[in-house]
């Protein structure tokens, strides 16, 4: 019971909740722009539906207005705009009520005569007044008829600038027709529009089709433009065309028809506000439906498998695991994860109990290996001084293997009193192999050492007897080397093995003897003896090819020259020192860099005879 609490699935519930936002807001995004997109296509399609309308309804404004319009007035009303609107002075009163003045008057009204700007300024004023009041009642009259906000003429061709020069605003229905007494025209009959007529400089930066207009070419006559406007005044939505007022061929100003579509666009909005809401809910019913479904498919059999991973990580019971996993019923991708971490678990089991079986056999190698290192160790020489009864000479080695074993040896020993043998080897290969080989060979060079002859004679009987059993075909590079201690004539030969260095004229310099074939490689091969005589304090440098070949991160090779160099930095060093030098030399060479081959190095110095009387 304790061990099922201890595994009993998570209360976490996070992957719902995010899956639950990333939903609502997906969708309330997709929502959102489609209740957006409805309103705009509606918003459009309802306002282009009002554009043949607009276009009649302006072509009879325009055709009106043509009856009674004509460029000397609208030029006049627009040079005397805040003229036009305000009373008649006491002293215009007392010409305008003048029977002469009215006779005059007359005539151009009934078209005796033709106004121009020669005619008297007085008839002019009075004469754009009465047409000003007329023209107003005959676009408040059309404004009544077609059940528009406003009607109004707008000029946008004095110099790109746009000026609302005549503008109607009713503001009562029976406002409109009084006696011409507020103009002071006693006994002429018409309406009065001081209060409901103005005019005012016209912003066409907020107007999109004005701006248009400006910006191209004008509108030709019986072409309409249409924007839709927010006055922010009055919080209203309009829509407004405008069509070209042409005379003589010349854009003279435009008629424009504000049509009023505010209670729409409310209506639309609240049916799209309503709209919005009741598809939320429906959305937000969907997505809890959704959630649900997710969580009964798929959330809570991956806490299920989730309490599985958690009990196997505590008992590693692969049993347990798959009675559990079992339990998880759903046949999606979630099951088929569950029955994969079921096998999942047996597997690692299984391989459990192999690892754990190498390991058991990698440690008795490893305690092998260990026990091999030790027997190798213990064949080579390596307590130094190695012969502290005899002053004749300094001698030092060191063997440092590219893994637990290696196949590098050296050795020395006196095979009688006066005759001190030298080897250095280095067996193919690396590993237990090449030990076993190295032991083999370095008992034979011993024991045929012991036995008298030249190095060329005891390495020609050694590779003889190798090659009779030599069914791995391996074979040892030797370098043999025999020391006369009372006269210094050192006798060598090598089979294949790297250059000695000597230091015989206060310098070591590479001596390049003459090669035979490894040891193990061919049966016949041939072997010759060379002799060097060495004298008071020459010193002798012998190492295998993990000394030359040392490489670096760059797979640079270290080189006997690095080597030489390593010991002319001290050329009459003990042979301790010496060692020590190169190796520092390599090391600082390689770096970080793995060692890939045994590192075997042998130094000898002579000091003669001679010594050994004091």
């Amino acid at each position: 019971m304790g061990e099922d609490k201890k595994t009993k699935k998570p209360k976490n519930h996070k992957l719902v909740i995010e899956i639950g936002i990333i939903s609502i807001v997906f969708f309330t995004a997709v929502l959102l722009f489609t209740i957006a997109l409805n309103y705009s296509v509606t918003k459009d399609s309802y306002l282009t539906s009002k554009n043949d309308m607009i276009d009649r309804d302006l072509k009879i404004c325009t055709k009106d207005l043509r009856n009674s319009m004509n460029e000397w007035y609208l030029k006049y009303i627009k040079e005397h705009r805040d003229d036009i609107i305000r009373p008649l002075s006491d002293e215009e009163l007392s010409v305008v009520n003048t029977e002469e003045f009215g006779a005059e008057i007359n005539s151009y009204f009934m078209g005796e005569k033709t106004i121009s700007e020669d005619t008297d300024p007085m008839i002019q004023y009075i004469l754009a007044k009465e047409w000003f009041a007329m023209n107003a009642a005959l676009l408040d009259i059309r404004l009544r008829e077609i059940n528009y906000d406003s009607i109004y003429i707008l000029d946008i061709l004095n110099d790109k600038e746009s000026y609302l020069y005549v503008r109607h605003e009713p503001s009562e229905p029976n406002a409109m027709t009084t006696t011409m007494e507020e103009y002071g025209l006693d006994g002429y009959t018409t309406l009065s529009y001081t209060e409901c007529l103005k005019t005012i400089e016209y912003d066409s930066s907020k107007h999109s089709a004005a701006k248009e207009i400006l910006l191209n070419e004008p509108l030709k006559e019986g072409e309409t433009i249409y924007e839709a406007y927010h006055d922010v005044t009055t919080g209203k939505n309009y829509y407004i065309g405008y069509t070209p007022f042409i005379s003589d061929g010349k854009t003279i100003c435009y008629i424009c028809i504000q049509y009023d579509w505010s209670t729409f666009n409310s209506e639309l909005l609240s049916y799209t506000r309503n709209s919005m809401i009741t598809v939320f809910i429906i959305l937000f019913i969907l997505v809890s439906l959704m959630l649900v479904y997710i969580y009964l498919k798929a959330i809570r059999p991956l806490s299920k498998v989730e309490a599985g991973v958690q009990s196997y990580m505590e008992d590693k019971d692969s049993n347990s695991v798959s009675e559990k996993m079992d339990k998880i019923k759903v046949r999606n991708e979630v099951g088929r994860v569950a029955d994969r971490f079921s096998d999942l678990a047996k597997e690692i089991d299984r391989h459990t109990n192999e690892i754990l079986k190498l390991n058991s056999e990698k440690q008795r190698i490893a305690t092998e290996l260990s026990l091999a290192t030790s027997i190798q160790s213990s064949m080579l020489p390596d307590k130094f001084p190695a012969f502290p009864d005899r002053n004749e000479f300094d001698i030092f080695a060191s063997m440092d293997p590219a893994k637990e074993v290696g196949g590098d040896f050296y050795d020395f020993f006196f095979i009688d009193d006066d005759h001190l043998a030298m080897v250095i080897a280095d067996v193919s290969g690396k590993g237990v192999p090449a030990a076993l080989f190295m032991m083999s060979s370095m008992i034979l060079l011993n024991v045929y050492a012991q036995m008298g002859g030249t190095p060329a004679e005891i390495i020609d009987r050694v590779n003889k007897q190798v090659c009779k059993t030599n069914k791995a075909h391996m074979f040892v590079t030797v370098w043999l080397g025999i020391l006369e201690i009372s006269t210094g004539k050192l006798t060598a030969s090598s089979a294949g093995h790297e250059f000695p260095m000597i230091n015989t004229s206060g310098k070591f310099e590479l001596l390049k003897d003459k090669h035979g074939m490894p040891v193990g490689a061919f049966k016949k091969a041939k072997y010759k003896d060379y002799e060097l005589t060495l004298k008071k304090g020459d010193s002798v440098f012998l190492y295998t090819d993990g000394v030359a070949e040392a490489t670096d991160a760059d797979d640079q090779l270290f080189g006997t020259d690095r080597a030489l160099d390593a010991l002319n930095e001290h050329p009459d060093a003990a042979p301790e020192e010496l060692l020590k030098n190169v190796r520092v030399a390599v090391d600082a060479f390689v770096k970080e860099a793995p060692q890939f081959d045994d590192l075997t190095m042998l130094g000898f110095r002579y000091f003669g005879k001679e010594d050994s009387n004091k």
